[in-house]
């Protein structure tokens, strides 16, 4: 008996025996007649009473096969088309509408994006190697039982022996500081000597031996217009990758600052990487150069000997050639520059390397970029930098796999794609009524919630572009308990109009 029934009781109760007395009328009122009169009036109250609806019936939710995922190409994206992609339109029934697929009970098949090398031309890649030597005076002191100089010679015989010829592999000499001498009045002619005295263009094993013994120990040491020049030796290109191999046995004695060289050579469009080789050097002008190497990526050893130098050298031009990458290309809506993070790297064994690979600041980057790995397979988490989003948090990550091979390249194809959803048929569907969810692990997960009044961040809304995280998706319909789309994917760059319609 809910509140009003009872007051109505109470009401019946005072008319028929309280308001007399009150009145001064006579109780002539028998206790027969007060109980008729009550149950008179409960039975009129509660045939007043509207009858309580019964609780709402769920749809069912029938399964369903879900098609077979799509995996985000390897290749990088291609421009979107001038007409929006519209996903096909539910069945027209002979009412006509649609027929809505019912929510799907199993699970939707993993989308994890795979990336492998590069095949067909595509894989073929060029090696530019730029030898760069010391000739300044200093070579002359003598290391061992040898002079730098001879040791340097030397090293350079055995490892014009050992380089293959192909006509993949480009290699060049050049030596800086050997003009002029060590003397003041000689600083100036010297600071300006560096010379290109084998071409960067085949590989001229001739030329270079007999360019190898003709440099003799001279003057001040140049490095950072060396490597200036030596930059300008390499040319920029598809599938490109230049190299300087520098050793030196000193510092910087000519006012130039080679570290800032090598970064800007590191982010030319020559992308040039810079190996160093310390040769004699101690700890503290190592220090010097050793960020030569450290801002472009490269790699310092030291060499306190000839044969180490000998050794240092062969190894590192072979890792050059067959050095194994992961190109990284970060990508926004429309194929523009995105900034991306790069939060996650394990190897196949389930242990962190993302401290081992050459990073920027804080592992962000808004252009290719370049790491070295050993060959194998790696997971890595790509994530974005932004404080709230188009879709949960917990989606903004996205993990891929990636295949790396011995002296091939893997490209990786980043960003997030945009996704705008057109009502067709504003009449039947309510953005409060839509959510999308991804896939992620073999189930689905709310990504976008319902529409709200009032709101912003991760809530449905039609004609709104969202950014989203490459991947599988689907658009649920909860209040006709439907699925209305269920294999929108998601790719980096490119944008998608999905037009939805209801009944």
């Amino acid at each position: 008996m809910d509140h009003r029934t009872r007051y109505a009781l109470l009401t019946l109760l005072c008319a028929a025996l309280i308001l007399p007395a009150c009145t001064g009328a006579p109780a002539t009122t028998s206790q027969a007649d007060v109980q008729a009169t009550v149950e008179a009036g409960v039975r009129a109250t509660l045939a007043a009473q509207p009858t309580q609806a019964s609780s709402p019936t769920l749809l069912p939710s029938p399964t369903v096969i879900p098609p077979t995922a799509t995996t985000v190409p390897t290749s990088p994206p291609v421009a979107p088309t001038a007409a929006p992609f519209t996903p096909a339109t539910p069945t027209e029934t002979s009412a006509g509408a649609p027929t809505a697929t019912p929510e799907a009970t199993s699970a939707p098949t993993d989308t994890t994006t795979v990336f492998r090398p590069v095949e067909g031309e595509a894989a073929r890649i060029v090696t530019n190697i730029q030898l760069v030597f010391d000739a300044s005076g200093s070579m002359a002191q003598r290391i061992g039982n040898e002079t730098k100089i001879q040791a340097a010679q030397r090293a350079m015989e055995r490892i014009i022996d050992t380089l293959p010829e192909s006509p993949d592999l480009n290699v060049g000499f050049r030596v800086f500081g050997h003009e002029g001498d060590s003397s003041e009045a000689q600083k100036a002619r010297s600071c300006q000597s560096t010379a290109l005295l084998v071409p960067v263009q085949g590989v001229n094993k001739d030329l270079l031996r007999q360019q190898a013994g003709a440099w003799k120990p001279a003057g001040w040491t140049p490095i950072s217009l060396a490597l200036q020049k030596a930059g300008e030796d390499l040319q920029p290109g598809e599938n490109v990758r230049n190299v300087i191999i520098m050793v030196t046995d000193g510092e910087e004695t000519c006012g130039g600052d080679p570290c800032a060289v090598a970064k800007a050579l590191a982010e030319s469009q020559a992308e040039v990487r810079i190996d160093v080789v310390g040769f004699g050097l101690t700890p503290d002008v190592a220090k010097t150069v050793r960020c030569v190497a450290e801002n472009s990526g490269g790699v310092y050893t030291d060499a306190q000997n000839g044969d180490a130098l000998v050794q240092t050298l062969e190894e590192l031009i072979a890792a050059t050639i067959r050095r194994s990458t992961l190109r990284f290309v970060p990508v926004g809506i429309g194929g523009k520059p995105e900034e991306v993070s790069l939060t996650g790297l394990t190897n196949a064994q389930g242990e962190d390397v993302l401290t081992t690979v050459q990073l920027p600041w804080m592992a962000r980057f808004a252009r290719e970029h370049i790491v070295e790995l050993p060959p194998g397979e790696y997971r890595f988490t790509i994530s974005y930098s932004e404080i709230g989003g188009d879709q949960v948090a917990r989606h903004v990550d996205t993990t891929y796999t990636a295949i790396i091979e011995q002296g091939r390249e893997t490209v990786a194809v980043v960003g997030r794609g945009g996704v705008t959803f057109v009502n067709e048929t504003p009449q039947s569907l309510q953005a409060s009524d839509l959510r999308v969810d991804k896939a992620v692990n073999g189930q689905w997960e709310e990504s976008i919630a319902p529409g709200q009044l009032v709101g912003f961040g991760a809530y449905f809304a039609f004609d709104r572009a969202f950014r989203l995280t490459p991947g599988r998706y689907r658009v649920y319909d909860r209040r006709r308990g439907a699925v209305l789309l269920d294999n929108l994917i998601v790719e980096p760059g490119k944008e998608i109009t999905v037009r939805l319609r209801g009944a």
